[in-house]
């Protein structure tokens, strides 16, 4: 199925499965899209780790707003927007912030100590999530999350260790952080700041 050329009827029929609630519809947008949505990341950021991530960002933001999309373009403009803005919004956090020396602000600066109030936020969405994991999240799922967000290690080698393909292992990590995110909505959200 990848690579195959599509049809804006095509993409219509997966956004409304997709709508629907039809899981298999949005792994097959997932496989029908991932590839390109890595390359347009990679070519803009030279790093494949950046371009993956950004890439599971995009599928993230695709699933939360798949009822926004109007159609005034392609389904895949559309995602390569979302991925444009993922891109930027990255670069913007690389950039240095410069203060005057002469800034009261500095004085602020003098602390590496993370605001006790920002400290327990951390601590009850960690908690949380490790909850999710253990109660929400099938053993599998749990264990390719845990080899690549704790261990560190690419999906390339998850895939290997698991007897599964790449595809199958971002699918896998893609529905565990939809999960950690629906189940930490209400939590403050630290992690963006």
């Amino acid at each position: 199925m990848k690579n195959l050329p599509t049809t804006a009827e095509d993409d219509a029929r997966l956004v409304r499965e997709i709508l629907a609630g039809r899981d298999e519809a949005f792994a097959e947008l997932y496989e029908r899209y991932e590839r390109r949505i890595y390359y347009f990341a990679l070519k803009r950021m030279s790093d494949p780790e950046d371009a993956e991530d950004v890439t599971q960002e995009v599928f993230l933001q695709v699933h939360r707003g798949l009822a926004k999309f109007e159609g005034r373009s392609t389904l895949l403009t559309w995602m390569f927007g979302i991925a444009h803005n993922q891109i930027c919004r990255r670069y913007r956090r690389k950039r240095p912030i410069s203060i005057s020396i002469d800034s009261e602000e500095v004085d602020r600066l003098a602390s590496d100590e993370t605001p006790a109030d920002q400290k327990t936020d951390f601590v009850r969405i960690l908690r949380n999530c490790s909850r999710v994991l253990d109660e929400k999240v099938p053993e599998q799922q749990r264990e390719a999350f845990e080899q690549r967000y704790i261990e560190n290690r690419s999906t390339r080698d998850i895939a290997r260790n698991m007897g599964k393909s790449p595809q199958a292992i971002k699918i896998s990590l893609f529905r565990t952080r939809r999960t950690l995110a629906e189940h930490n909505r209400k939590l403050p959200s630290v992690l963006s700041a």
